[in-house]
């Protein structure tokens, strides 16, 4: 966290509203483009950013800068909101439709690559994916997605290795259909 994002956070909770829309401000394109991951559909990624902020606002007074930085409680409020819309529905959602597959998803590389790790992600499990997702994509540490999934350390080793190994073969059986 940076000296800027330390000083709003210290204004944001001695009741300066400025200063937390800043703070929000400042963190949104990192949640979109998490939440985006998350959904992998734009408008309900764009839902859940829009929720996630009204909750953070709502929910600030319980930030504790001392147990996690703001980005990573940030994220782990739109994962449980996300999650919760989920079980809420208790249907599986269509995320892929040609429309949503000809969104450019923001990923350096061959989008034809992309495209594949999308079809392979959408298959794994949420318990699966939300880790693979924040190690891989974010960087974030063991302890972080353990914070954010409530969920052990070693819990999110092992759903880690789970979805890495079911990543690679569906990802080997992907690349082999291509060349029959």
């Amino acid at each position: 966290m940076n000296d800027q994002d330390h000083q709003l956070i210290r204004q944001a909770l001695k009741g300066n509203d400025k200063a937390l829309a800043e703070l929000l401000q400042h963190h949104y394109r990192f949640l979109f483009l998490y939440v985006l991951k998350l959904t992998l559909h734009p408008s309900a990624a764009e839902d859940l950013a829009q929720d996630t902020m009204v909750r953070c606002i709502e929910r600030f007074y319980q930030f504790d800068p001392t147990r996690a930085a703001f980005s990573t409680w940030m994220i782990q409020i739109a994962t449980n909101l996300w999650l919760d819309e989920k079980r809420k529905r208790k249907r599986e959602r269509n995320y892929f439709n040609e429309q949503q597959l000809s969104f450019k998803l923001h990923h350096p590389g061959n989008n034809d690559d992309w495209l594949a790790v999308t079809e392979a992600l959408k298959k794994l499990k949420d318990k699966h994916r939300i880790p693979l997702i924040l190690k891989h994509y974010y960087g974030y540490s063991y302890e972080d997605i353990a914070l954010i999934c409530s969920i052990s350390i070693g819990t999110v080793k092992s759903r880690l290795s789970n979805a890495l190994g079911k990543l690679r073969k569906e990802l080997e059986e992907d690349g082999s259909k291509k060349r029959e």
